[in-house]
This record gives structure tokens, sequence and C-alpha cells, in this order.
């Protein structure tokens, strides 16, 4: 062990290792420290008897195919020729009473186009005019990905205006508000568009517009990707490429104090064994943090925390998830599941925007209603998930932290435990001998989220992907620079969540920091 560093990662989830690959990569010593078992914070997987457990990943878009911050990460990293990615196939089915007959979405842009109109005919102007809004903001942020001289910036700046005109005009709007633009009252088309909107938001009439159509245009253009063998291979892979460098990544570390020179830079950190032991200092002139502000907050001294928090303190945070583990014993294909990833749409849910009750759902234990639900099948494609005889089948919806505080552990296990039976009941309505298949259950909660990832309420993707109410600047932050030289942001909230967005936020710290070392 050394004591001096050029750079000090604090935490593991994707923005951070992204982060310090990079910087290692450039030729610098880095430090990894990580307060849990294992590297990888959301991004990894783990065992329930024999059975193992995806923590996040259902599905991911492949930068090859697609506009992506992570495909320039990938090739500087080298990271293609060790990480798989298996197509999921169609982006997924949607069962909806609204709807009628299940109803599969492809990918691809002209056989989504197709699908929409056989089942919606009367919308076929619509689905065009839609579509192709899609696909000119999807174009717009290649123009910006793609990296040109300036000869080319040159002879194609007239495009600009046009290239940005879809960009700019619903720079206020919401999912809500472009959905009836479009489509008007037919909320059947909306579910059938946005059934995955958990994935990012419980809210589309809050949920900004450009957020969406950047993200869900991913996957409509390019397709859903598995990283086989599981969100842990990449995280692995990050962590090889800084000990490679000559880096060092230990777990089990909890970071006490961010430690600050005499003109208020950075100047190391303090941290100690997680389990008890003498506290380390080691010493770096550059921190990435891939944490909360909130959490980051308390480990700087006190006269530097309302300066640094300013920028976060009035910023609403995202969305938190349940997610349910079951371990079946017949393949989900002999009991009629089909698609790999499956949007059960409730009875009670008759518009789209009824889709912000879906939390306060769980406040209580289950009385008959029950959330939106995502299904994912991990035995429909080569996952390299199953080891054994037990199928993974995975479910999530949005929840609070709120529905679990408060609880004695006893009522919390007992709380736990009506809804895992309460969501096993719904999918064997759905598909009838689902309940007998099932030999393992496990249930994560906001509670969960909050303490494996330290995450204020359990929040999963960084800050709210509202639409801005006054300008740019008032939507969620965007850098990775802090108050404090040489102290960066490496994770969601500096940018968005997911694994395209944590990538692409340390990517981002990466490089500020490396100009900065310049």
């Amino acid at each position: 062990m050394q004591d001096d560093y050029d750079a000090i990662v604090i935490g593991s989830g994707l923005g951070g290792l992204t982060a310090g690959a990079l910087f290692a990569h450039a030729g610098h010593r880095v430090l990894v420290l990580e307060q849990n078992q294992s590297f990888g914070g959301a991004a990894t997987t783990y065992h329930r008897g024999a059975m193992t457990i995806e923590a996040s990943l259902h599905e991911t878009t492949d930068p090859r195919r697609t506009a992506d911050p992570k495909g320039e990460i990938f090739q500087a990293l080298d990271l293609y020729q060790d990480i798989e990615f298996v197509p999921v196939g169609d982006f997924y089915e949607v069962r909806c009473p609204l709807i009628g007959a299940p109803l599969t979405i492809p990918h691809g842009l002209a056989s989504l186009r197709d699908r929409l109109i056989e089942r919606f005919p009367d919308e076929t102007d619509s689905i065009h005019r839609f579509l192709k809004h899609v696909r000119s903001i999807q174009s717009a942020l290649q123009f910006f990905i793609e990296k040109h001289d300036g000869l080319w910036w040159l002879a194609h700046g007239a495009e600009l205006p046009f290239r940005l005109w879809p960009v700019l005009r619903d720079m206020r709007s919401s999912v809500s508000t472009v959905l009836q633009r479009y489509f008007g009252d037919n909320e059947a088309i909306k579910f059938a568009l946005a059934p995955n909107l958990l994935y990012y938001s419980d809210d589309p009439d809050q949920m900004w517009w450009l957020f969406y159509a950047v993200a869900q245009g991913g996957f409509f253009h390019g397709g859903g990707s598995y990283i086989k063998g599981g969100s842990q291979v990449l995280s692995n892979q990050l962590v090889d490429r800084i000990r490679v460098e000559g880096g060092e990544a230990l777990a089990e570390q909890t970071v006490s104090e961010i430690l600050l020179g005499d003109r208020g830079e950075v100047s190391g950190v303090k941290y100690r064994p997680r389990w008890g032991g003498d506290e380390k200092t080691s010493h770096a002139s550059v921190v990435f943090a891939n944490a909360s502000p909130h959490a980051l907050e308390n480990m700087l001294p006190p006269a530097e925390r309302d300066r640094f928090m300013a920028p976060y303190r009035d910023k609403p945070l995202s969305i938190s998830l349940f997610s349910i583990s079951l371990g079946l014993i017949k393949r989900p294909s002999e009991l009629g599941i089909y698609a790999y990833s499956t949007h059960l749409i409730p009875k009670w849910m008759e518009q789209l925007r009824d889709f912000k009750h879906c939390a306060e759902i769980l406040a209580d234990k289950p009385s008959g209603r029950l959330p939106m639900l995502a299904v994912v099948d991990y035995s429909r494609i080569d996952t390299g998930l199953i080891d054994g005889e037990l199928f993974p089948v995975s479910i999530v919806g949005v929840d609070r932290l709120t529905n679990w505080e408060g609880l004695s552990d006893g009522d919390y296990q007992a709380k736990k435990g009506a809804w895992l039976d309460a969501v096993i009941d719904r999918l064997d309505e759905e598909w009838p001998g689902f309940a007998d298949a099932v030999v393992q259950k496990d249930m994560a909660t906001a509670r969960t989220m909050r303490d494996y990832l330290n995450t204020p309420d359990g929040v999963l993707y960084g800050f709210a992907p509202n639409v801005p109410q006054r300008s740019l600047l008032s939507g969620p932050p965007t850098t990775p620079k802090t108050s404090i030289q040489g102290l960066w942001l490496a994770s969601a909230y500096a940018g968005a969540g997911g694994f395209s967005g944590a990538m692409g936020s340390g990517g981002a710290a990466a490089k500020a920091a490396l100009r900065e070392c310049r």
C-alpha cells in the first residue's frame, strides 16, 4: 500500500470506476475505496442460496448500435474485448386492459412504426410524426457525440439550427405534454409507448421529455442488451483496468473525511475498515466521488458544507424501486411468459399520469390494488446467470423510503413478506402455475437501497429528471465540477441515472480532472 496517489475514488459504482479507470489509463495512480464487500455499487450480482441475483441490470444499450456516452469509454478502455452484449430481442411486451391483447414492442424505428400502426390504425399520422420527432432528437444527440474538426464544423455549421430545433422546441416540455400533443386522449397508445416509465421517473407530468426521448429513443432505435454474466462483469473489468495500471481497489473501507489544503483544495481522505480498525490517511490532489452530495457533505469541513451543497439543496431526488428476485423450478416460457421484459399495467390505471400514484400503494400492506410491475425473465436469453436448475425472474416497481420507515425489524419483514406474496399472486393470475413454480424469493425495498448504496431516501437515479422550471440551470446538475478544487462528482448526481448516465458522468469527471492536471 502507498500513502500517496494521483486520485482517490470514493465508492465503486459505475461512475466512480469509470472515472478511476480513465484516470489510471492516462498514467495516474488511483486508489478506490468501497464501503461494501464487493465492487460495483448497484452494478453487481450476488447469491441467495442456489440463485445468482442481478442487483440492477435488466437491459442497457449496446453503444455500438446507437448514440451512447458509453461508446467512447468502452473504446478508450478497450472494454469490448471483455464485455459481451447479448441482445434481448423485442424491447418489451405490455399487458394493459386499455390496449387489449398483449402487445409486443420491437426495436428499430421502422418495425416499431409498423407494429404501432397495426394496433392503432387511427393514429397512423400521429405515429409517423411522433417517431420522426424522436429520431430527430437522436440525430441531434449523435451530432454532438461525434468528434469533428474545425473544418467539419465550418462546412456543416449552417445545419446546426435545423438539428437543434427539435431540442429547443421542447426544452421545457414534459413527457405528458408531448404525448398529449401527438395522441390527445388516447391513453392506450401512451401506455404502449411508455410502460417502462418506472426506469426513469414516477410522474410523466414532471419528467423532462428530452431526457425520455434520448433514453427511450436509444432503445427504440438500437434495442436493448444484457451484459453476459451480469453487471458485476462490467464492474470487475473496470477495477481490473485500475489495478493493471498500478492502482489499488479496497473493499469494506469507510471514508470519514475529505482533507483540504491551505487554499481549500483537495489533499486526500481519511478512512478506516468498515468493521473496525485503525484510521488511515491517503493523499491525492484529485478525488472522484461516486456518491451523492448529501453523503459527501458530512465528509467536508463544516465551514465548506453550505457552499458545497448550494447547487444541490433544492434539487428534487429521483425515485427508488423495490426489486423482487424469484427462483423458479420451471422455465418461465413453460408458464406462458414469452418476452424477456413484460410490463403489467393494473386495471385501476386509466391514464398514464396515474403512474404517480404507484409508489404510495406500498405505504400499507397489500389490500387489492397493486402498482405497475416490470417482469424480466433472465432465462429468455443467454444471460450467463443460470447455474443449476433455478430460473431467475426479476420484478420491479416504484418505491419510496417513507413506505418502510419507522417499522420494527419484525414488522418490516412481515410487510415485505405480504408484498412478496401479493406480487406472486398477481403473476399467478397472469400466468397460471407461476406461484407453484416459485421455490426461492427475495425482496429489496427503498430501505435496502438506502442502506446498501448510502443514498438519500434510497434513490437510484440521482436527481429527478424533471422539466427545468426556469432555465437549464434550474434542472438537474449536469457537471462533475464542485465548489471544492479537485473534488469531482462521478455519479448519477452529476448527470443522469442508469448505466449510460453513470458512466457518462464518470467519463466527464475524468476528462475535467485530466484537463486541470495538464
